[in-house]
């Protein structure tokens, strides 16, 4: 006979001590219940009292990497909240504006929610009587020197625009400087030079006075826009740039609830302003978005389709363990055992590490697709056990002598997998591994505890009803595996077929591929994405002076992947020291300035003809002056030709034109004259949050150009970012490392997983050849998992990622418990009926439990489900046909065990034909009770078959 058919000589001590403690449990089951129920009640309290949810990403992220500490060192200065964005789409500005003050009055009155609301149209009259503060010094200076030319206007003498008075004084002084020969002496050049100055003036309000178009011109040289630098723009970070979009933002105070979905009365209020003022302004769009938004839609999203999941979870499991099992019975009780390590695992996340985060909040999922195994693999020997006529308290010994061995040791090496996640970079990972670790022992030690009670109270109860019948997965597996040949051919073929798709599997950061269709946020991102190229994430970096900033923000534009650079330390003007001298004395000549201009006289026709006259004379003498007297001659003509009636209306009517624009710009210079130069106080309180700490460190908000959410251009931007400030930070930061992180612990989580479980499976079975084939349907389905992938474009991401520990465990478990039976025949392998109907339900199960996160909304939840059913068929496939072809194979020429067996019930001979080595362990007492019921034997272990030994079970 050859070795792994030898059987044990005797229970292992792990064996003896899973006897004692089912002893207990079958003994004492009222106590036991009673012991579960109120570790339940204790567990359900602390749950309700201390645990709480971190619903952010940085939650999920060491404070010891460098790239969060230079984030937590920004949240230092500017606070953790996020901008929440109200987006008003409009045909025009004035269509928008109204809309958008009405939004943010109204949202600014509900303070106990929001804070830091901004928008786009806010008053700059603060700034606005600070003007001159933002004008070049050179611009001041050219106005004080304009000012000086018109002194006696500002002292109240206003005659001094009176083309007669402006002529006179003109001809005068050309009179004293003109020499004997009619020259101008060479001491005068300098006071000519000033006297040709005010020609063009002359000549400029006369033509502009008389011109025929009757347009009217500017007598006035043009003053620096006080008004226009006075107004920069105030709206960064608001989508600049489209006179079609509006925009409110606003901060949400910090939720101290425990809420999953936080925020969610504040969101739910804004989402009634909404709609309240789409209602009022059909006329235009109005929609909410931004990362807190986002965010919140995401959670309430899951949360929904994780309560309708679960739901439909339950309902499949039942109904595939009732068709698998043959009855409700059962499956309620396994069902119920698992309910109990569940409730279990959140006191004990509550007494450990007191939250749940955005990954380890998936850690139900887990325990169900993992932890409703246990139950599976005890009631399939149970009823094997049963089938064969033993009691009730029989079965449940032996099951815990043969099965509850390998359930032990599979489920420590399962949450050993999970706990070594602890050890990965990634905190939300490590979390996950330690909440799920020991989420899997608690649902273990109720398999071992609560569902032997369960069974012996409901069972010893109803005795007297037949044991339900398990379907025979065994009848449909017998004809695959007859020609293992044509089997291994073809499914290797299949699986080298799948594999071609490896080639074209690929990795998703996109997050917004994560969230659910058809949600608003997400669809308003993505339409700011593409009207604006621009989303709602950016870069920050820090300055200590205005100095550092403005030489930081040239380099970031001069960046290819830098669409824009938001900052408003430039709205603080510089060189103050010089310039506040010249604007004190500029307010200080315009203080006493009327409120209307004085009537101008006007020269009678017959008095300015003849001094212009006179003034054309004198220039004959000048050859630098010809132009002007060529041009006081035609005003001789045309002034000539008109009537005094005329004359004096065209010309009055200029004068009192001019007068009025002289003394508005004047009002206009004195009301942006304010000597105060510009403070923080003078900028909207929601802006200065933003961008000025709260040590007063200077913020830019540096944008991207495209789509951040795509990782190349992310990558890429990131990178450029960083090379101007080695210390930048901020969203885009986050997520690049962030994801980059998890992946990589997912993946050091996997490896670790493996470097435990197979030395572990070696350890168990002590031969390569065995541990190969015990890890093969893994190997196979995780091949063609990926292949498959491939093939049908779905590629991983951060949610679907997670399958890769998960699948480890449940794969692994199958090949394990296959090898197991393998051990426990002789003659040429065919999977007992017990193994096949637990590989098959195990298997089964999980896959429902997965598939039902299909119907979810949120997409990040659909492709977990999608990628989880897709990787446990596959496993199923190889463990089911792959690999019993293969053992069946290896031992076409192994002796076979000639023994002869009672004929059993129907259903009895056949299970003993398929497991002559386990019929062995109960056959005398079977014997004995179709002799004589009441003198039955006890179930006593006479030969205990080699599976027995502990088996190596799941491991993530």
């Amino acid at each position: 006979m050859s070795a792994e058919g030898n059987p044990q000589n005797e229970r292992s001590i792990l064996a003896r001590l899973l006897v004692g403690v089912a002893r207990w449990a079958t003994g004492y089951p009222r106590l036991t219940l009673a012991i579960g129920v109120l570790l339940a009640i204790a567990s359900i309290v602390f749950a309700a009292t201390r645990m709480r949810y971190h619903t952010s990403r940085a939650a999920l992220i060491s404070s010891r990497c460098p790239f969060h500490q230079r984030w937590l060192e920004y949240t230092k200065e500017f606070g953790e909240a996020e901008d929440v964005v109200i987006v008003v789409e409009g045909k025009g500005r004035e269509a928008i504006a109204p809309v958008v003050r009405e939004i943010a009055d109204r949202v600014g009155r509900e303070k106990r929610f929001f804070f830091s609301v901004f928008h786009d149209d806010v008053d700059l009259t603060p700034l606005r009587a600070k003007g001159l503060h933002y004008l070049p010094l050179a611009s001041l200076e050219a106005i004080d020197r304009m000012l000086d030319e018109i002194s006696p206007v500002l002292q109240g003498d206003w005659s001094l625009l009176s083309p007669g008075a402006m002529a006179g004084a003109l001809a005068s002084g050309m009179a004293r400087m003109s020499g004997p020969e009619g020259g101008i002496p060479a001491a005068a050049e300098e006071m000519a030079a000033g006297v040709q100055r005010g020609l063009g003036p002359l000549c400029d309000l006369l033509s502009a006075a008389f011109d025929p178009s009757g347009r009217y011109r500017s007598p006035w040289p043009d003053l620096p826009d006080s008004m226009g630098a006075a107004a920069p723009s105030l709206a960064p970070g608001l989508h600049p740039g489209s006179d079609r979009f509006g925009f409110v933002v606003l901060k949400l105070h910090e939720d101290k609830s425990s809420s999953f979905a936080q925020n969610a009365e504040a969101i739910a209020l804004l989402r009634r302003i909404v709609a309240e003022a789409r209602a009022r302004h059909p006329e235009v769009s109005i929609g909410l978005t931004g990362l807190p938004i986002m965010e919140h839609d995401e959670m309430q999203s899951s949360q929904n389709s994780t309560i309708v999941a679960s739901v439909l979870e339950a309902g499949g499991l039942v109904l595939v363990l009732v068709a698998g099992f043959g009855g409700l019975r059962h499956s309620l009780l396994a069902m119920t055992s698992l309910a109990f390590g569940m409730v279990w695992s959140f006191g004990y996340v509550a007494l450990t590490i007191g939250h749940l985060n955005i990954l380890s909040s998936a850690f139900g999922a887990i325990l169900i697709g993992l932890g409703t195994n246990y139950g599976i693999y005890s009631v399939a020997r149970y009823l094997y056990l049963r089938a064969r006529r033993l009691r009730t308290d029989e079965a449940l010994e032996d099951t815990a002598a043969t099965v509850a061995p390998g359930i032990t040791v599979g489920a420590a090496t399962t949450a050993i997998a999970f706990f070594v996640a602890g050890f990965t970079d990634f905190p939300g990972v490590a979390e996950l591994g330690v909440v799920a670790g020991g989420g899997i022992l608690l649902c273990w030690l109720a398999a071992v505890t609560v569902l032997p009670a369960l069974v012996h109270l409901v069972d010893r109860k109803a005795s007297r009803r037949p044991v339900p019948v398990p379907l025979d997965f065994h009848l449909w597996i017998r004809p695959l595996v007859a020609r293992p040949r044509r089997v291994i051919a073809i499914g290797m073929g299949i699986t080298a077929l799948l594999g071609l798709g490896i080639t074209r599997l690929w990795y998703d950061h996109n997050l917004l591929h994560l969230q659910p269709a058809g949600l608003e946020s997400v669809q308003w991102e993505e339409r700011l994405l593409a009207e604006m190229s621009q989303g709602a994430w950016f870069a920050v970096s820090m300055a200590d002076t205005p100095e550092e900033l403005a030489a930081r923000k040239a380099a970031f534009l001069r960046l290819p992947t830098v669409d824009r650079v938001d900052e408003i330390a430039s709205l603080l003007p510089a060189d103050e020291d010089r310039k506040l001298p010249l604007i004190r004395r500029i307010a200080h000549r315009l203080r006493d300035l009327p409120d209307q201009p004085p009537r101008i006289a006007i020269p009678r026709q017959e008095q300015l003809l003849p001094v212009l006259h006179r003034l054309r004379a004198a220039l004959a003498g000048w050859p630098t002056a010809a132009g002007a007297a060529r041009e006081l001659a035609a005003l001789e003509e045309t002034m000539g030709q008109m009537a005094p009636a005329e004359y004096y209306a065209k010309l009055s009517g200029y004068l009192d034109r001019a007068a009025r624009e002289l003394l508005d710009r004047l009002h206009a210079l004195r009301d942006a004259a304010h000597p105060s130069p510009p403070d923080w106080n003078d900028l909207p309180a929601g802006l200065v949050d933003r961008f000025v700490g709260r040590s007063g460190k200077l913020l830019l908000r540096v944008y991207g150009k495209g789509s951040l959410w795509d990782m190349d251009a992310m990558a890429r931007f990131v990178a450029d970012v960083r090379g101007v400030d080695p210390k930048a930070t901020g969203n885009p930061m986050q997520v690049y490392e962030a994801s980059r992180q998890m992946k990589r612990s997912y993946e050091q989580a996997a490896l670790y997983a493996i470097l435990i479980i197979v030395p572990l499976v070696f350890l168990d079975f002590r031969r390569p050849r065995d541990t190969f084939l015990a890890v093969l349907p893994l190997g196979l389905g995780m091949f063609q998992l990926f292949g498959l992938m491939g093939l049908l474009n779905v590629p991983l991401n951060a949610a679907n990622i997670i399958a890769l520990p998960l699948m480890l465990g449940m794969a692994i478990d199958n090949g394990v418990h296959i090898m197991h039976d393998f051990h426990g025949q002789r003659g040429r392998y065919r999977m007992s009926h017990a193994t096949a109907i637990a590989v098959v339900l195990d298997s089964v199960t999980t896959m429902v439990g997965f598939a039902v996160l299909m119907v979810a909304d949120h997409r990040g939840l659909q492709g977990l489900g999608r990628v989880m059913t897709i990787g446990m068929a596959c496993c199923l496939f190889s463990s089911l046909i792959i690999l019993p072809a293969i053992l069946a194979l290896m031992t076409q020429g192994r002796e076979e065990e000639r023994e002869s067996l009672p004929a059993f019930e129907p259903n009895v001979a056949e299970e003993a034909s398929d497991e002559p080595e386990n019929a062995q362990i109960t056959l005398a007492p079977a014997l004995a009770r179709r002799a004589d019921p009441e003198r039955a034997p006890p179930s006593v272990a006479v030969r205990p078959s080699r599976s027995a030994r502990p088996s190596i079970r799941r491991a993530a």
